[in-house]
């Protein structure tokens, strides 16, 4: 059975697949970072924790409302993980650390559409799936559940709750349409635009750019072999 969530919330299933999604921009940049060689991406919910766990090798990146935090390394902008290669990464984001922070299952993993296929593949072999979708502040994110419903279409998958159907019928509405111009006019989208990110939309728009699956570990999200 696969299900998807709109909105983040508690989820104690150790036995169920958690695919967690924040297509603009977390689980983009977590998916980057890893396809670039960081060793891990371990995600915080706050500023202060992240801070608290600077050291050698080790960046401390993400955003709030869009924007780096003042001694950041990086911020949100998957763009900015091309040259990664052996950091580990603390993220904090606000949206979609915060909803990773809210599952707690054996097998969580991060999709976007950068890794659409593996992950869908991957979903092939859980008996139960839970599609989180990150959200915007607390509201649905017409990205998160436009690629939710990517998901489920590419896995194959019949045995859907009325949200995954839900998921699936608005991709199946969008799949033929330019994926970036979607994005754009997401709610998100017009405010990355608004803040000079308009070139992330288009990167995070791109279908299978890596072949990553991110799943987390004690150590943070690192590549699945």
């Amino acid at each position: 059975m696969v299900d998807v969530l709109f909105l983040p919330k508690r989820i104690d299933e150790k036995d169920a697949c958690v695919v967690v999604v924040d297509v603009l921009r977390a689980t983009s940049t977590i998916v980057t970072a890893l396809a670039n060689g960081a060793r891990a991406v371990i995600p915080v919910r706050t500023v202060a924790q992240a801070k608290r766990m600077k050291k050698q090798d080790v960046l401390i990146c993400g955003e709030r409302q869009g924007i780096k935090p003042q001694h950041f390394d990086l911020g949100n902008s998957p763009q900015e993980y091309l040259n990664v290669a052996d950091k580990e990464i603390v993220l904090t984001t606000t949206n979609g650390t915060k909803a990773i922070s809210m599952v707690n299952s054996r097998r969580v993993y991060a999709a976007a559409f950068l890794n659409l296929t593996v992950i869908s593949d991957l979903m092939r072999s859980c008996e139960k799936i839970t599609i989180v979708c990150s959200g915007q502040d607390n509201a649905v994110a017409l990205e998160d559940v436009l690629c939710a419903g990517a998901l489920v279409y590419q896995s194959g998958l019949k045995k859907l709750t009325d949200a995954a159907q839900i998921a699936l019928r608005l991709w199946k509405q969008a799949k033929r349409k330019d994926l970036s111009k979607l994005l754009a006019i997401s709610q998100h989208g017009r405010e990355l635009k608004k803040y000079g990110f308009s070139g992330d939309i288009e990167f995070c728009a791109q279908i299978d750019k890596y072949k990553v699956i991110p799943v987390l570990t004690k150590d943070g999200f690192v590549v699945e072999k």
